[in-house]
């Protein structure tokens, strides 16, 4: 019933209004089943719909959230702010404000929705070293996969993996230097182009906390930053607050 006003009162609306009550009736319709998973939705609505927000978090607000946040840059564009909206079979599912999806499993992005070519699917996962712990990943460690793209109509994408480097390095997040576990992976792609991605994980924790990612020579470089789990490590979020 919620949803069937939300709708009703679509025509009333100014622009903003409108997708935030698409939305809304998308979300309360499709999940009504779980109540935990609604008020996940509900919470991150708010999020992606607060104008006062942008890509950068202070302390404060990562404390005060609802839903855990990742930075997400795609290419030349503008970093964007999106919110954990749930986990399902151990994938991350992220929302950005213009309702865009971002799926990770072990930090590797592995569907998009909301972009002009999305990844669909990918498969081959469980062979990916990123689902070990992170001290026994290391140099040689190869895997396949193929992919599926939507615009392109394209089944059967081919990408070869390969981790090529372990370091150590320092980046800072939050204010604060993190030693991390730099691992360094070549992609191969099926018209023969490679590419380099970059995870960096906590090396005290294993946590990732930042990653570059090529995920098809015609997609942009992405790069995320996992600033909740910095923030979880250095005690501005609580432990068990992740949704």
């Amino acid at each position: 019933m919620a949803a069937f006003y939300c709708l009703l009162n679509l025509f009333e609306m100014d622009t903003m209004s409108k997708l935030a009550a698409i939305f809304c009736s998308i979300a309360l319709i499709s999940l009504t089943a779980c109540s935990n998973t609604v008020r996940t939705y509900t919470d991150t609505l708010k999020l992606a719909f607060n104008p006062g927000e942008g890509a950068s978090l202070t302390k404060e607000q990562l404390a005060s959230r609802a839903a855990d946040a990742l930075y997400a840059t795609v290419g030349n564009l503008p970093r964007a702010q999106l919110a954990l909206a749930y986990i399902e079979h151990g994938q991350q599912k992220w929302i950005s404000a213009d309702d865009a999806f971002l799926v990770l499993e072990n930090g590797r992005l592995v569907k998009t929705t909301g972009f002009e070519n999305d990844l669909m699917f990918i498969t081959g996962s469980e062979q990916d070293p990123l689902k070990q712990p992170m001290t026994k990943i290391q140099p040689g460690q190869q895997w396949q996969a193929l992919s599926d793209w939507k615009a392109r109509q394209e089944t059967g994408y081919q990408l070869n993996y390969e981790i090529i480097e372990i370091a150590v390095e320092k980046i800072e997040l939050l204010d604060q230097q993190f030693e991390t576990k730099l691992v360094t992976e070549q992609v191969t792609f099926a018209n023969g182009d490679t590419a380099i991605n970059l995870f960096w994980f906590d090396l005290t924790s294993g946590r990732l906390l930042k990653s570059q990612q090529q995920i098809a020579p015609f997609w942009p470089q992405v790069e995320l930053v996992h600033i909740s789990s910095a923030a979880r490590l250095l005690g501005i979020v609580k432990a068990g607050s992740s949704k």
